[in-house]
Parts: C-alpha cells; structure tokens; sequence
C-alpha cells in the first residue's frame, strides 16, 4: 500500500493536525523498516519535527532502536536534533539507558557536551541513573566532567543526589571537581550526600579529599547536617577520614560562630557530643548544656554519656591528645596511608589513627 501511494505521488512530509508527525516518525516509532526505507527512498525529510520537537532520530534513540537509528545516521539525519526542551537524541537515549544507542551516536561525531534548556549534558542523565556503562563510554569520549547545569549541580552532583555509588566512583576516577557549589544553596556534594545520610557515598567523597570545611549560603559546613540531624555513623566516617571537626559548624551574620559538639549539645544529642569529646573535639564554653536545670527534660543524672561528658569537660585536655591531634593534621586525609610513612613504632602509629577507638563499635562506649 505505501508503495503504491508513494507511485501516485503522494506528499510523503505531510504532517498530522495535532502532533504534526509525518510517515516517517510513524515508521520508526511503529519499527517499520521496510516503510521507512521506501519513505526515505520518496525523499521524507529525516529531521522534520514534530509539535514537541522530536525528529525521527529522537525517537529512535528514546526506544534504543539501533537498525532503525543506524539507518537514519547514514542516510544523514541530524544526530545533534534539539527538541523543544533543547535534548537530542544522545540525551534521550543516556535517559534511557540506551547503550548501544548511545554509542552509535557517539560514532556518529554527536556533540556530548551540548546542553539542554536545564543546561544538562547528556553526562548529567547518565549520572542521575547510574549508568556506569555509558558514563565510561562518554567520558572516554570527550565529554567534560565539571559542567554545572541550571541548579549548578555537576554531574558528580547529581550522582550524590540520586545515591548512585558506582557512578560517584567513576567520575571521581576521572578527577571531577568534588568541591563545586551549587548556585541557590551553596552546597557541595559532601553537603548533599551527608543531608540525604548517604553514608557510603559520604566515604567515596571524603576518601577523594571533598573538603569539609567549605561553607555553604546559611553559612553551614556539611558536618553540621550531620551534628544536627545525630548521624552519628557519618560523624565517625568523617574522623576516620581525619576531618577536622574543630572547625566551625556554623557562622552567624554578626560574625558569631558554634562549634559541632555546641551544636549537638545545644540539640541535646548527648552520644554524639560523647563522640566527638572522645576524639578530641570538646568545646568547654559547652558545660552549662550538660546541667538539667538548662535542659530538664533531656538531661538526667543517671545517662551515662552526661555522667562521662561532665567529668572531661571538668578535666584539662592531656598533651598527649593534643600532640595527637596535631599530628593528625599534618597527615591530612590520605591519615592511613601518610601515618605508615612515619619513622614511628607499630603502636604508635595505632595511637595516631586513633585504631582502637576506629574498631569499636559507635554505641559501645
């Protein structure tokens, strides 16, 4: 039948009223080989669009039809397309985790760096669903890691916000930038994935070397999402990481800053401020938080961690701590490799990493 249409001169780029498809888009959304062959045989245009702005090629790559897109790609459709949201086919078949699709496209000389009305890259919606496969595939290919879309959010960002840890991985492997900020909020990966309690994702980033200590807009590091919301699980994976929780959680606008441990006590999350006394973060301008007179219905004389709090805040800091400490920062966060260069005995270095209380247990105290 189409054959015998297309001899009676047909208009084969006549398009529908609504959607405004033409044969062509029908042939290759309905995976009609043979009709798209003749279509375009009859001189169909390849990268008419449709009301949304999709091409046939778009449609191809969103399905992850390969014949149907490797047909279109030699017969010179436009592989960098743009629908009326600004995607082309590339995006729309990362989206979909199209793989071979993808590589196609990428065999056809598409731009992967081309952005969308979000400003995101096709290595965005490979981050956001975790695609390590085509992430691999674009990065080998030429496409830049540290582009930050409308939000300003990196794809290794948008990784962080979808809990997507292979992807996380992959990117840090190909030195991203881990400290880029979002515009609105001013966070950092380490600000999202410690919000979002991704604990895993939290020891990729800091193991890379995120930094700790950047302040976001509401002036806020990312352990204070951690001390406020009583994660105590990420607050030991931050020392583990040689963290420097001595720096401040918070600044106001008049210049006034909190410790973590003020903040916690000040939240009254008592094993939390008992974690970071026994690692040396103590803040002594704290004591009045660990009296039932301030918080009555939280603090009870009989809680082991207020009972155990109010004697060190009541005890001098030992030197020993403090040299330990010290020596802490100079290591930096790479602590478990750079201690075993130290000329030092076994034991030593055991102490300097802080190995005894690291294999206990968060809750044994």
């Amino acid at each position: 039948m189409l054959q015998y249409l297309i001899e009676s001169k047909c208009d084969v780029n006549q398009t529908t009223t609504t959607l405004r498809r033409t044969a062509l888009h029908f042939a290759v959304l309905n995976h009609r080989m043979a009709c798209m062959i003749l279509l375009i045989g009859a001189k169909a245009k390849l990268d008419s669009k449709d009301t949304f702005g999709n091409s046939p090629c778009h449609y191809a790559a969103d399905d992850g039809y390969c014949q149907i897109l490797d047909v279109l790609i030699r017969r010179g459709a436009d592989v960098n397309s743009q629908d009326i949201t600004s995607k082309t086919p590339l995006m729309k078949a990362v989206r979909n985790i199209k793989t071979d699709a993808v590589l196609k496209l990428i065999r056809a000389n598409c731009n992967l760096n081309i952005t969308d009305r979000n400003s995101d890259m096709a290595l965005h919606y490979a981050a956001r669903n975790g695609g390590v496969d085509i992430i691999d595939l674009l990065m080998a290919s030429g496409s830049q890691v540290d582009v930050q879309n409308y939000w300003g959010r990196t794809p290794c960002m948008e990784a962080v916000c979808y809990n997507q840890k292979e992807a996380v991985a992959l990117l840090i492997r190909a030195n991203c930038d881990l400290n880029r900020r979002e515009f609105k909020t001013g966070d950092t990966a380490l600000h999202i994935a410690i919000r979002r309690n991704y604990t895993s994702v939290v020891r990729l980033l800091l193991a890379a070397g995120s930094r700790y200590d950047i302040y976001n807009h509401q002036r806020e590091t990312a352990a204070y999402d951690a001390v406020v919301s009583n994660k105590i699980e990420i607050i030991q994976a931050m020392i583990e990481h040689n963290c420097d929780l001595e720096v401040p959680g918070k600044y106001y606008s008049d210049g006034v800053y909190k410790s973590l441990f003020q903040i916690a006590a000040e939240k009254g999350h008592f094993e939390t401020c008992r974690l970071l006394a026994q690692f040396g973060y103590l803040d002594f301008s704290a004591r009045v938080f660990f009296h039932t007179n301030y918080f009555p219905t939280r603090v009870s004389d009989s809680d082991a961690a207020v009972q155990w709090l109010r004697k060190k805040l009541q005890t001098v800091t030992s030197l020993q701590v403090l040299c330990r400490k010290c020596i802490r920062k100079r290591l930096g966060h790479k602590i478990q490799q750079n201690v075993e260069n130290l000329p030092v005995p076994r034991a030593l270095k055991d102490f300097v990493i802080i190995k005894e209380m690291c294999d206990r247990s968060v809750t044994s105290y």
